[in-house]
């Protein structure tokens, strides 16, 4: 009995640290390039191959620098140059509940679909985007930030001295942008306020409804910025431990790159073949127009070579004539 005993706590004591490895084990350091470091528990230090994240833990790139990340076997995310990023949530309860905090700088993440209750989302000091199967950069700054949806849809809200707005939130589509910077953000705030003051007056709300909604439209995706986060993420590692559809999903955003540029190299040849066919067709117009003028000339120069011959032809008949006319002696 008392073995049976043991034998059951020594499996739940396993069981518990599998899971408890298990939580921790969330965000993993898959592969980093050039100055990186790791704020964690006060001391800086280098980062390493496998290495996890832990709540608070702050992630800085310096100029030239990249460092890529694992979230478990659902995602990928890459933190570029020039960027501090802090691990400001983990868990929450049973379920991952990620926040990554962007002070400053670039990041892409890539993710499949996550488990019933997990949430992952990057904040910034105006807007947090929160995910659940899809690819996007956020680029914040001091003055604001923008999300970029590449695949996927994004939902987004406003931020305000480090609070979400709960009471506004946009689903961001595919190919589509949305930034807020922090005047944008005290306009929200201000509208919202005002529209709790007028409570009862329904046409009132409404029209701040829209306004709100106006301030945090989405656009469509200007073909530069497209172009731009092709190519930050081109070199992004398929890796073999994440679930098939981030793997797919990695190489449908690197394919379509590869595609683009291709599309790109064949629309140079063509513009450069309609460029030597327009440069031959101009050659021959000159050649033409300057054939033509020597026909010209050489017509105009026969024209006055025959009035000369005419015109001496009618000199020397005068003449011939003058001497007829003259009497014999």
């Amino acid at each position: 009995m008392k073995k049976i005993i043991i034998l059951i706590i020594v499996s739940l004591v396993f069981s518990i640290s599998c899971i408890k490895e298990a939580k921790h084990n969330i965000l993993v350091i898959h592969s980093f390039f050039g100055n990186v470091t790791i704020q964690s528990n006060n001391s800086i230090q280098q980062p390493k191959i496998g290495d996890t994240l832990s709540l608070n833990d702050v992630v800085i790139t310096d100029k030239g620098s990249i460092v890529d990340l694992l979230y478990r076997d659902s995602g990928i995310i890459r933190i570029n140059e020039n960027t501090k990023v802090t691990v400001s949530s983990l868990i929450k309860g049973d379920a991952d509940d990620v926040v990554l905090n962007i002070d400053t700088g670039k990041t892409f993440v890539t993710l499949g679909k996550l488990k019933k209750g997990d949430n992952f989302a990057f904040k910034s000091k105006t807007v947090i985007a929160a995910v659940r199967g899809t690819s996007f950069r956020m680029v914040a700054s001091e003055e604001g930030a923008s999300v970029d949806v590449v695949t996927g849809k994004v939902k987004v809200q406003p931020v305000s001295n480090n609070t979400v707005v709960e009471d506004v939130e946009v689903i961001v589509e595919e190919n589509q942008t949305v930034a807020l910077d922090t005047k944008k953000v005290e306009t929200i705030v201000q509208k919202i306020e005002e529209k709790k003051s007028i409570a009862t007056q329904q046409d009132a709300q409404q029209k701040i409804v829209e306004e709100i909604k106006a301030t945090i439209k989405p656009i469509a995706t200007p073909k530069e910025t497209i172009k731009e986060i092709k190519q930050e993420v081109k070199d992004i590692p398929v890796v073999a431990t994440v679930h098939e559809e981030v793997k797919q999903e990695i190489s449908k955003v690197i394919e379509e790159d590869k595609e683009a540029k291709k599309r790109e190299e064949e629309e140079k040849l063509k513009k450069e073949k309609e460029k030597a066919e327009k440069a031959m067709q101009l050659k021959l117009e000159k050649e033409r127009q300057a054939k033509m003028m020597a026909q010209k000339l050489e017509e105009e120069k026969r024209a006055k070579e025959e009035a000369l011959r005419e015109k001496a032809a009618k000199e020397q008949k005068i003449k011939e004539d003058r001497v007829k006319n003259i009497p014999t002696l």
